[in-house]
């Protein structure tokens, strides 16, 4: 089966006071589809790092999506 690649990005709004990769290493996560062959959190950020990442080099090219 040939197969490819796509990437999502989703915002979990967590206590300010949590510790975000346990958070996520916790958290259940459903991709439903028969189309799917898997599913990974590949990368944590925090929300610093994204406003820090999004000002220095468009991460992933969010500047541009319509949902950033």
């Amino acid at each position: 089966m040939k197969t490819k690649m796509v990437y999502l990005t989703v915002a979990v709004e967590i206590d300010a006071e949590a510790d975000e990769k346990e958070v996520i290493e916790n958290c259940d996560y459903f991709f439903d589809s028969s189309e799917i062959v898997s599913a990974s959190i590949e990368e944590i950020f925090t929300e610093d790092q994204m406003v820090d990442r999004m000002e220095n080099d468009d991460l992933y090219g969010l500047g541009s999506s319509n949902f950033a």
